[in-house]
C-alpha cells in the first residue's frame, strides 16, 4: 500500500525549519489562516473552530461562535512579527534536487519560464515552489500563555465536542503561532519509486492583476507522485497584506479586522489592497499543542516508536483500567493518529519521563518550534528514538504542566540539573506558595512573615533550592512581606504615589486596584476592557493615569474615584506613560513608533512625534520638565522639545535595541543601555556621548542616574548589575547574586540602595555604598514586572505576573561602629 501523500510531505519537508507542511495551503470555508487560530489538522489541511486573539463579538467569530466563558488572549503587540522573503523561490527535501530544463541546478527560479524538474534519489521526497517569494507571521512566545492555554484548552475541546459535534481528542487540537504564506504555489511528493523518481514542471507566468500565473505537470517517469497546485478559485479577494500597526482609513485600502477587534487584538492590521500579490496561501504552520495524561494501571514504554504500540481497542495489556477521582468525561483511547505530527511524539516523551520518586507530569505542552530549538539542522527521521538518546531535561512551567527545558520558558524557570531536580524545585515553590495562603487576615492582604528557619526540612535537592538555602542560613533575617492577591491576571505595573498614600497596579485582568501605602484595598478601577499596561501617579498624588493595550489612556481622579479626562489615540497599544515634572502634561509611547505629549487635565493631544522608525520602548522627562527623551527599536535616543514637540537631537552611536533612557537630576545628561551591551551618557544639550561603558557582555536592559547624579548603573542579561562613576565611567561595584537576566534594577530615593529583579523570579537589594547585600526576598513564582522604593526608602514595592504584589519592609540599618 502506497503512503499517504500529506504525510509524506510532512515529514519530508518538515524538517527544513519552516513549520509544519501543509498539503492544502488554500483556504478553506473558515477562511484564511491566521495568528491565533485553534483547530484541528485533517488529512492534509488546517481547520479553525475559532480564534483565541479575537473578541467573541468580532464577525468572524459568528459563525460558529466560541467557547462558553471564552476570554481572547491578550498578547503584547510587541510580540507579533513578520518576517519577509523566507522562501525566495522554493523549498525541497534533502532527498530532491533540482534543475531547470536546460540542467542547471535550481537553487533560485528566475529561470521558471523554461520549467523545473524535480529528481528523488531516495524512497520519498517532497517539495514546493512558490511564487513571490513567501513571508512569515509569527507570534514570539508569551510568558503567560501556558497558563493560558492549560486554563482554556478543556474549553476549546467541550466547544469542539458538544457545541460543533465533532468526533476528535483533546491533542488534536492546535493553537497557531506561526504560519508562513504566499500567493502562488506547486507542490508534491514522491510516494515510491524503483531506480529513480522525477516530475517537471512548466511555468507560464502573466500579470499578477490577471492572475494568470500558473504551473502545470509537464512529466513524471518510474516513480509515484502524487502533486498539487494552487486551485483556481482560490483566490478571488483582494490581496491582504502586512502594514505598520495602524487603522487605516484612507479611500484606497479597508480595514480587515473590524474597529472591535482592533481594540482588542494586540495585532499588526492587515489591508487590503487593490493591486500586487495576495499572500494567503498557508505553507507551513508552527503551533503549540497539549495533552493530558490518561490514568492507567500499565507500564510506559518510553522508547517504544509509535509502530511499536498497539493501538488497538482493549489492547492495554498491562491490566484493567482505572482512572483518577479527577478524570472527567468519557474515557478516551488513542487510534492510530491519521497523520505525521512529531510534536506529538515530544508530548508523549514528557508525559513518560518518570521521577526518581515515581511521579510523572499530568499534563505536557509543546509546539513546533521546540523540535528545532532540540535538533537544529541535524533532524532526525526517527524522532522518538532520538529522544530517548538524547535525554533532553524536562522542566515544570505551571501547576502540573511539563515542557521541554529547551522551549522558550525555560528561561523563566530555575536553572534545570534534571528532571528530578526541576520536579524538586517545583514542590518547593508550591509549598511556598501554599504556606502564604495560610495567611489571611482580610480578603486583600497576606501576611508573609517568609520565616523559613522554623520551616520543616524540604526534601529537595536540586541546585538551585540548595543556593537558596544557603543564602537563607547566610543571611537569616529574610524581609517580611505584606502579599495582595486582588488581580485574577498577571499585574503588569504597579506605582507608589509621591506622597507615599497609595499604590496602584494595573493588570491583564483589565482592571486598575488602588490601595492605600499599608497595602489595605480601596477600590477597584474597571473602564478599561484591555490589559493595562503602564500607570503613573501625578506629582501632587491626587490623578492616576493609566494606559491599555487597546490604546486608550484614562486619568483618574484619585480622591473621587471618577474619570477626570481621556487619552483618546489610534487603538494603538500604549507602551509607556509618564507626568511631566509639572504635572501638567502626560507623555506616551506605542507601538506605531509615535511619542505623544497630552494636556493632563483636559486629556488634548498637544504633540505627536513620528521621527522613530521601530516600536518606542521608554520615555523620560527632564526633571526641569524641559526635556522628554524617548528610546527606540530603531537604534537610538532622541530628546524633544516638551513645549513645542520639535526634535532637539537625536543620541545615535548604539548598534543595538535602546531599551531603556533616563535624565540626571540636573537635566544635563542621558543615560541609555541596548542591546550592543553597552550603556552610554550623553549630553542632553548637545547629543555628545560623554561616557561610553563597556562593562556587560551581554544585552543592558536597564539604566538609572542615582539621586546626586555622580553614579550611574546598568542591569544586563548577564546576570549582573554594574554601578559605575557616571563622569569618568570607572566601575565601583558588581553585583552578581541573581542567577538570571536582571530585568530591571532602581535607587532607592536616597541613593543608599539599589534593588535589582531577574529571571529567577527573586528580588534583591544592595547598599549602593559597600556593594553589601540584604537577604533575598523571595516568594514570587514569575516574573517580576515592577520594581519602586518606597518615598521614605524604608519599603519596597513588587509586582509580578504570578498576579500579586508584594510590599518588603527593609531591615534597620544596623548603627555604625564608634
Amino acid at each position: 500500500m502506497d503512503p499517504v501523500a500529506y504525510n509524506v510531505y510532512a515529514q519530508q519537508l518538515f524538517p527544513k525549519g519552516f513549520g509544519y507542511p501543509l498539503w492544502h495551503p488554500e483556504h478553506t470555508k473558515h477562511g484564511e489562516i491566521q495568528l491565533g487560530d485553534v483547530g484541528y489538522y485533517r488529512e492534509g489541511a488546517f481547520f479553525r473552530l475559532f480564534n483565541a486573539l479575537t473578541p467573541k463579538d468580532d464577525p468572524s467569530q459568528k459563525t460558529f461562535g466560541v467557547p462558553e466563558g471564552f476570554e481572547p488572549f491578550h498578547v503584547h503587540p510587541y510580540l507579533l512579527n513578520d518576517t519577509q522573503d523566507v522562501i525566495k523561490a522554493h523549498v525541497h527535501s534533502t532527498s530532491v534536487t533540482s534543475l531547470d530544463f536546460s540542467g542547471n541546478a535550481g537553487t533560485q527560479l528566475e529561470a521558471l519560464g523554461a520549467g523545473i524538474k524535480y529528481t528523488c534519489q531516495r524512497e520519498h521526497g517532497a517539495f514546493v515552489f512558490v511564487q513571490p517569494s513567501a513571508d512569515r507571521a509569527q507570534m514570539h512566545p508569551a510568558r503567560s500563555f501556558v497558563q493560558y492555554m492549560r486554563t482554556t484548552h478543556e474549553s476549546w475541546y467541550r466547544f469542539a465536542v458538544d457545541n460543533l459535534d465533532l468526533d476528535i481528542q483533546r491533542e488534536e487540537l492546535l493553537f497557531v503561532a506561526g504560519v508562513v504564506k504566499t500567493d502562488d504555489w506547486g507542490l508534491g511528493a514522491f510516494l515510491r519509486h524503483g531506480s529513480g523518481g522525477e516530475v517537471a514542471f512548466q511555468t507560464n507566468l502573466g500579470p499578477f492583476a490577471q492572475g494568470s500565473f500558473s504551473f502545470s505537470r509537464q512529466s513524471a517517469s518510474t516513480g509515484l507522485v502524487d502533486w498539487r497546485t494552487k486551485p483556481a478559485s482560490a483566490s478571488l479577494s483582494p490581496t491582504l497584506s502586512m502594514v505598520s500597526p495602524s487603522v487605516s482609513t484612507s479611500e484606497d485600502t479597508a480595514s480587515v479586522a473590524s474597529s472591535s477587534a482592533v481594540s482588542h487584538r494586540s495585532s499588526i492590521t492587515l489591508k487590503r489592497t487593490r493591486s500586487g500579490p495576495r499572500k494567503d496561501q498557508s505553507l507551513f504552520l508552527n503551533y503549540y499543542k497539549m495533552k493530558r495524561r490518561l490514568w492507567r494501571n500499565r507500564v510506559i514504554k518510553a522508547a517504544a516508536r509509535s509502530d511499536e504500540r498497539d493501538h488497538s481497542p482493549g489492547s492495554d495489556g498491562e491490566g484493567d483500567v482505572s482512572m483518577g477521582s479527577d478524570f472527567e468525561g468519557p474515557f478516551e483511547v488513542p487510534g492510530t493518529p491519521n497523520a505525521y505530527d512529531p510534536v506529538d511524539y515530544v508530548l508523549d516523551y514528557i508525559l513518560d519521563c518518570v521521577l526518581e520518586d515515581g511521579s510523572s507530569a499530568e499534563t505536557a505542552i509543546a509546539g513546533s518550534e521546540h523540535l528545532y530549538q532540540l535538533f537544529g539542522e541535524d533532524f532526525p527521521e526517527d524522532i522518538p528514538t532520538a529522544l530517548q538518546k538524547l535525554r533532553p531535561q524536562i522542566l515544570f512551567v505551571d501547576d502540573g504542566v511539563a515542557a521541554l527545558a529547551c522551549a522558550e520558558w525555560g528561561e523563566e524557570y530555575d536553572d534545570v540539573v534534571g528532571a528530578e531536580e526541576t520536579r524538586a524545585a517545583q514542590k518547593h515553590k508550591k509549598k511556598q506558595k501554599e504556606k502564604e495562603m495560610e495567611f489571611e487576615p482580610g480578603p486583600s492582604r497576606q501576611v508573609d512573615p517568609h520565616d523559613t528557619a522554623n520551616d520543616a526540612a524540604p526534601v529537595d535537592d536540586s541546585e538551585e533550592y540548595i543556593r537558596k538555602e544557603r543564602r537563607q542560613r547566610q543571611n537569616p533575617a529574610n524581609p517580611a512581606s505584606v502579599v495582595l492577591h486582588d488581580h485574577t491576571g498577571g499585574v503588569t505595573c504597579a506605582v507608589w504615589s509621591p506622597d507615599g498614600r497609595y499604590i496602584a497596579s494595573g493588570s491583564e485582568d483589565t482592571t486598575v486596584i488602588l490601595r492605600d501605602g499599608s497595602g489595605e484595598f480601596i477600590h477597584k478601577f474597571v473602564d478599561h476592557s484591555d490589559a493595562v499596561w503602564t500607570l503613573a501617579f501625578s506629582r501632587d498624588s491626587k490623578y492616576l493615569a493609566s494606559g491599555a493595550s487597546n490604546g486608550l489612556g484614562l486619568i483618574w481622579d484619585v480622591e473621587t474615584r471618577a474619570v477626570a479626562a481621556v487619552l483618546e489615540g489610534d487603538n494603538i497599544a500604549i507602551q509607556t506613560l509618564h507626568y511631566s515634572p509639572d504635572s501638567t502634561k502626560l507623555a506616551t509611547s506605542s507601538v506605531d513608533f509615535s511619542v505623544r505629549v497630552w494636556d493632563a487635565s483636559s486629556g488634548t493631544l498637544l504633540h505627536t512625534m513620528t521621527e522613530h522608525t521601530a516600536v518606542v520602548l521608554s520615555t523620560a522627562f527632564s526633571p526641569n520638565g524641559r526635556w522628554l527623551a524617548s528610546c527606540s527599536a530603531d537604534y537610538t535616543a532622541k530628546i524633544w522639545d516638551v513645549q513645542t514637540g520639535a526634535l532637539h537631537t537625536t543620541l545615535e552611536g548604539h548598534e543595538g535595541i535602546v531599551w531603556s533612557v533616563a535624565f540626571d537630576p540636573e537635566s544635563r545628561r542621558v543615560v541609555t543601555g541596548s542591546d550592543d551591551a553597552t550603556s552610554r551618557v550623553w549630553s542632553a544639550e548637545t547629543g555628545d556621548a560623554l561616557v561610553i561603558l563597556h562593562e556587560h557582555p551581554a544585552a543592558v536592559w536597564a539604566v538609572a542616574f542615582s539621586p546626586d547624579g555622580q553614579q550611574v548603573l546598568s542591569a544586563s542579561n548577564d546576570m549582573t548589575i554594574k554601578l559605575c562613576n557616571s563622569f569618568t565611567g570607572v566601575l565601583e561595584h558588581t553585583f552578581d547574586r541573581h542567577d538570571a537576566l536582571v530585568n530591571a534594577a532602581v535607587f532607592s530615593p536616597d541613593g543608599e540602595y539599589v534593588a535589582s529583579s531577574g529571571g529567577d523570579n527573586e528580588v534583591l537589594v544592595w547598599n549602593a555604598k559597600t556593594g553589601d547585600t540584604l537577604p533575598a526576598m523571595e516568594g514570587h513564582i514569575d516574573k517580576v514586572t515592577a520594581l519602586q522604593f518606597s518615598a521614605e526608602g524604608d519599603r519596597l514595592m513588587s509586582a509580578s505576573d504570578d498576579g500579586t504584589v508584594r510590599i518588603w519592609t527593609l531591615p534597620e540599618p544596623e548603627p555604625e561602629d564608634q
